[in-house]
């Protein structure tokens, strides 16, 4: 097992607790991870999904101005009052220089994204059904750890869900009651799981699905999930607006990128982690070069840009002749 201690968590990510008893407390316990925008704070604080981003500051406002361990940063984001010295330079500081070489062993500096200081865990579940919550279960789970701009490993794991497998699931997945029957409950993998969410910025494709869904699983052990999370569903809609469909199959066609083993966790986790690594390149060409920035911009209300006439030249034409995989 790879090693999951402390040195290894990124500033901002997934905080994995006891659930406080009141909303400062959790409050506190999201941002001990890094400083967040009001709208991420608020959603998992008082666990509302829809909610909009003026709502969120008012809400936020409310209740945090009148604690002072609470401070309302230059950004917009809240932060701990320990974090007041710190978080403005994580936030505003502009991309670092490293160190590479020419083709004549000569060194040059050259830009280093500060994505690459962000831990992400890309996460895929298949499930029982679609209602988490209400008798539906995970039957297989995938993290693929992202880190430094690269893939770095893959935690699969098929799970008991402790409940029949209808078969319109059996037929999409292929996992049957055979494949899981001895396999553990989630409650045994809980702590494995547990420690690679901690610290990393929780991603899927359809985020609200896999988030609701390891939650839910992680709540009948006591345990709460919180923290950022990212949606490269709407990562693609903010960044893609020449693609029609933003499902995982049309954005790795878009890019070029093989998914191997289609609707398995391990196969749509990974191929997920290169849709968002290629993803995160094109926010840096839009000047989105560090996590507080692209997640103000996706919580922004006109996150929607205007369409170009690139944009729909890239819509007809959306793929280089090199890259396009369709049959």
């Amino acid at each position: 097992m790879s090693d999951h201690s402390p040195h290894s968590i990124g500033p901002f990510g997934t905080v994995v607790g006891r659930r406080p008893t009141t909303l400062s407390g959790r409050a506190a316990q999201l941002l001990a991870g890094g400083p967040l925008d009001a709208l991420t704070l608020m959603r998992d604080v008082c666990q509302v999904e829809r909610l909009q981003p003026d709502a969120a500051e008012r809400m936020a406002l409310a209740l945090l101005a009148s604690h002072e361990e609470f401070v309302q940063l230059p950004s917009g984001h809240w932060a701990l009052r320990a974090d007041r010295l710190a978080a403005p330079t994580v936030i505003a500081a502009p991309p670092r220089r490293r160190e590479t070489s020419d083709a004549d062993g000569a060194p040059r500096a050259e830009a280093a994204s500060l994505f690459a200081d962000v831990h992400f865990a890309v996460v895929d579940v298949e499930t029982t059904g679609s209602r988490a919550g209400l008798g539906d279960r995970i039957t297989e789970i995938a993290i693929a750890h992202v880190r430094g701009g690269e893939i770095v490993e893959v935690y699969q794991q098929l799970i008991n869900p402790e409940r029949p497998i209808p078969a319109f699931i059996t037929q999409l997945t292929n996992i049957n009651w055979e494949m899981v029957k001895d396999q553990p409950t989630f409650r045994r993998v809980a702590d494995e799981v547990s420690s690679r969410l901690a610290g990393h910025i929780f991603v899927a494709h359809n985020a609200a699905f896999d988030w609701g869904f390891v939650s839910e699983e992680l709540a009948l052990g006591g345990v709460q999930l919180s923290g950022p999370r990212l949606c490269t569903v709407r990562l693609a809609r903010l960044l893609l607006p020449q693609l029609a469909r933003r499902n995982l199959d049309s954005v790795t066609r878009y890019f070029g990128i093989d998914i191997e083993g289609r609707h398995r966790a391990g196969g749509d986790a990974e191929a997920t982690a290169k849709v968002l690594l290629r993803l995160l390149r094109v926010a840096e060409d839009e000047g989105l070069t560090t996590w507080p920035l692209l997640s103000a911009r996706l919580d922004s209300p006109s996150r929607r840009r205007s369409s170009t006439a690139a944009d729909r030249r890239r819509r007809a034409f959306p793929l280089p002749a090199s890259e396009d995989h369709s049959a």
